[in-house]
């Protein structure tokens, strides 16, 4: 199988990529590691896309990165090439952004209360201060703290808004398909200083709420990491569901958690190839930063 893992070159997750693209070049495929935004045709040329950590970190310049995202989607939709994550969500990021919360919001999960109508304000708990944020943005860009005394008159326009929570840290949850597999706590919190997280073993019922988001999402196949905010009372909200092209943070992890997850991921993806080609061939190459060659 010709697989490209897709990366940004210029931001600081390409690590993990690498070790991604390695893991599958030792099952003997040929990986190649390409950087975002593509220019280059991809069509006809490899079996599978991996998609990871295509972000631009640059608050000034994400939007032109989203609609970049946008372009390069519908070429994958388009082709005949497979892309992990699947691009089958229900809940998929690309198409909803944050409008996803509001929706599970008004269905009652338990996620930060979210709305996108000034008419459903009276939903949202009374504070002194709320958030808005755009759809579509990551990393809390373009976010904006709203005075409650200066809501009147205020329209979103695909934006959302939320009250400003008190929380003392931030745990991520990180699951292939919906099997639960690894936790990371930020403290004091993961935005904006991002201080190192430790890995964390949650209740029962915590990883369950995470696997419940998962399989509402449905996709076939998927890497998703679901993030909640660690309340002032220790209690556990959902702040976000990434499932388009997240960060899966491996260099974090202890060698146990990082080959258990490597494990199981390859496992999901050529579950989800076989699944989609009756017959998959194997080609023994080697694993390709751009231009360059890095021999197995």
């Amino acid at each position: 199988m010709k697989i490209a893992v897709i990366t940004s070159f210029k931001e600081c997750c390409t690590e993990e990529d690498f070790l991604i693209a390695k893991a599958f070049a030792e099952d003997g495929h040929k990986v190649d590691l390409l950087d975002f935004p593509l220019n280059n045709k991809f069509e006809d040329i490899y079996d599978l896309l991996i998609f990871k950590n295509a972000w631009d970190l640059n608050e000034d310049t994400y939007k032109d990165c989203l609609e970049q995202f946008d372009l390069f989607l519908n070429r994958v939709r388009l082709s005949k090439v497979k892309i992990v994550n699947s691009l089958d969500g229900k809940l998929q990021f690309d198409r909803l952004g944050k409008k996803v919360l509001v929706d599970l919001y008004k269905e009652g999960f338990n996620v930060v209360p979210t709305i996108d109508n000034m008419e459903d304000l009276v939903l949202l708990p009374e504070v002194d201060t709320y958030i808005k944020k755009p759809y579509m943005s990551y990393d809390g860009f373009d976010m904006v703290e709203v005075k409650r005394k200066d809501l009147d008159g205020l329209v979103l326009k695909k934006e959302v808004l939320q009250p400003k929570m008190k929380f003392k840290g931030e745990v991520q949850m990180y699951f292939v398909n919906d099997e639960f597999q690894y936790a990371l706590e930020y403290t004091p919190s993961k935005w904006p200083d991002y201080p190192t997280p430790h890995e964390i073993t949650p209740d029962k019922a915590k990883i369950e709420e995470g696997r419940k988001l998962v399989r509402k999402n449905g996709a076939s196949c998927s890497f998703t990491r679901v993030d909640f905010l660690r309340l002032e009372d220790d209690s556990l909200m959902v702040l976000e569901f990434a499932d388009s092209n997240p960060n899966m943070s491996l260099p974090m992890l202890s060698e146990k958690s990082k080959n258990k997850f490597l494990k199981n991921f390859k496992k999901a993806v050529y579950e989800y190839y076989s699944t989609k080609e009756k017959s998959a061939s194997c080609d023994k190459g080697v694993l390709k930063e751009d231009e360059g060659e890095i021999s197995k």
